[in-house]
């Protein structure tokens, strides 16, 4: 009974062929089969042909898989120095072998003739008997590409290394089984680049041999094992979609949301994968010395602060809840630190008296151009309100018709998270000054219809839950205080700075510290004062002792 082998497709002639249809499921990858020549049936030779042609097929298979299901490997440093030290191993491999072996003349012999088509080697035709000429022709074709090798290193043409070199790398991955995030470009230009710098290794290793020397062709090295094993597929932890499930859970209003999220991305991008697994300590510390040492698109270095309450905050938020959640282990960006400097304080953060008293007397000016009315009311009335209760901003910004109320005879804004974002995402009640009142706030607001006062939601642009207008209302009147009420010191956000102001004022005028908190909608500082509530009567006597501010016509 003669040997039966599956997969072959015999030719009239007597070749040979390798011929198995892909699996359906990578066949989107890989195509409908693997056709591959192995011999002729009188070369007993083919069925190792075979064995060759059949291992390539289930590791085809097996990568197309892993491809598909992003269970790539890791190409970090030690696994490019791996396959650069391997490249250069099998230049100087292939050098020695088409010294000695007859075979590899001729191969070489082909490769030299169509390099001198290309009008890159001169000199004349190969002759095969002639292998004094081999020497020749390996010299003109190393003094060619070395200086190319050269140049492109010198110059740190990246673009250039990873033209030259991508196929040669992308070969010498698949040759070693590996699987490698297709998006992730820095990797692979990694290798480019190593690669480089070892074909001009290897090249000058061979002019040495040349010249007579002898150099030994080292051995192949053995491959990295824990750093750049592959990941089951269920161990992977999507580091997006992680922040996603975070940001649902915790309820992060929609500003912050967006913000973090962009910081997150920026972090995956950095790390050229999105497994939060594979995260460590040392990657977040590299992320975060770049963070510091790179400039924005403004030209400005990024500040300590920001880096540490803004980015590795909304990276070490999300991974902290994966941790409770139980999708990872640890959270290592509890292990990186990042010194605060002290700036030096040149004034005090709030307005002083002549700051605020030129913005609120600057309110009282009739508007000059073509202003919308909810602009102009926003400019006449919230640098009152700022004044008077030390709220933010933008929780004027966002108050509607209806958020003004009377509550036991007692006139209120009621600041809610209905009307938009609350930073502490509880409502409050914040009594209007008496000052307020007397210049016909009341009357103005009860005369406009129900909803925004401040701004029109018909004129946002881009219908995203992030994207609320009401900020840009604070931005303008940031802007109005700089450009034209004047005052630029660079130490005042020019919103921010009547928080302080009150802060201060409630000192000076004897404000129970956990009544000031209260109107702010400041965090109890203490866990007693966290115990019951700041009666309503209690907060509009305490804004009532804050003297009215005078404007001099």
């Amino acid at each position: 009974m003669g040997l039966v082998v599956k997969y072959i497709l015999k030719r009239p002639t007597g070749k040979l062929t390798f011929r198995r249809i892909y699996p359906l499921d990578v066949q989107g990858v890989l195509g409908r089969e693997l056709k591959t020549p192995i011999g002729h049936e009188a070369d007993k030779s083919w069925m190792g042909r075979w064995e060759e042609a059949a291992s390539l097929y289930d590791a085809n298979v097996d990568r197309a898989r892993r491809r598909l299901a992003g269970q790539y490997d890791r190409l970090d440093s030690a696994m490019v120095a791996y396959l650069a030290e391997v490249f250069r191993v099998e230049l100087l491999e292939d050098d020695e072998a088409g010294r000695w072996s007859e075979e590899h003349r001729e191969a070489y012999s082909a490769a030299s003739e169509g390099l001198k088509a290309l009008g890159v080697l001169g000199g004349a035709a190969w002759d095969g008997n002639e292998w004094l000429r081999w020497a020749e022709k390996a010299r003109e074709s190393i003094n060619w590409t070395l200086p190319l090798y050269r140049e492109l290193r010198a110059n740190g043409d990246m673009r250039g290394i990873v033209a030259h070199w991508r196929s040669e790398a992308e070969e010498l991955l698949e040759a070693k089984g590996l699987v490698i995030d297709p998006k992730a470009d820095a990797p692979l230009a990694m290798l480019c680049r190593a690669m480089n710098d070892a074909a001009i290794a290897a090249a000058e290793l061979r002019l040495k041999r040349l010249e007579g020397e002898l150099v030994e062709t080292p051995p192949i090295p053995q491959s990295p094992t824990a750093p750049s094993a592959r990941q089951d597929v269920a161990s992977r932890v999507p580091l997006l979609s992680t922040f996603d499930a975070y940001a649902k859970a915790r309820h992060l209003t929609p500003g912050v949301r967006d913000e973090w999220r962009r910081y997150v991305q920026h972090f995956i991008k950095y790390l050229t994968h999105d497994d939060a697994s594979r995260i460590t300590a040392d990657k977040v510390r590299e992320w975060r010395d770049h963070l510091l040492d790179t400039p924005t698109r403004q030209g400005r270095l990024r500040d300590p602060v920001t880096v540490r309450d803004k980015y590795l905050m909304a990276l070490g938020t999300t991974l902290g809840w994966a941790v409770d959640e139980g999708k990872l282990s640890e959270n290592v960006v509890r292990q990186v630190k990042i010194k605060k400097p002290k700036k030096v304080r040149l004034r005090d953060p709030g307005f002083t008296d002549a700051e605020a008293l030129s913005i609120l007397k600057a309110t009282l000016v009739p508007v000059v151009g073509k202003l919308a009315p909810y602009y102009v009311r926003a400019r006449r009335w919230i640098p009152w309100l700022c004044a008077y209760t030390g709220a933010r901003v933008n929780e004027f910004s966002q108050m509607r018709r209806e958020d003004l109320q009377q509550i036991d005879g007692i006139w209120v804004v009621r600041i809610t998270p209905e009307a938009g974002t609350v930073k502490t995402k509880e409502a409050r009640l914040v009594p209007l000054h008496p000052h307020l009142i007397a210049q016909g706030f009341v009357e103005v607001i009860q005369a406009q219809k129900a909803g925004p006062l401040f701004y029109d939601p018909a004129q946002t642009r881009k219908d995203r839950e992030g994207n609320r207008h009401f900020k840009k209302v604070g931005e303008r009147l940031a802007k109005w205080v700089r450009d034209d009420v004047g005052i630029k010191d660079p130490a005042l956000q020019p919103n921010h700075a009547w928080r302080h102001r009150f802060k201060s004022l409630t000192i000076l005028h004897g404000i129970e510290e956990r009544l000031a908190d209260a109107i702010q909608g400041h965090a109890p500082s203490s866990t007693g004062r966290k115990y019951g509530t700041s009666p309503l009567a209690a907060m509009a006597d305490a804004i009532a002792k804050l003297p009215p501010y005078e404007i001099a016509e």
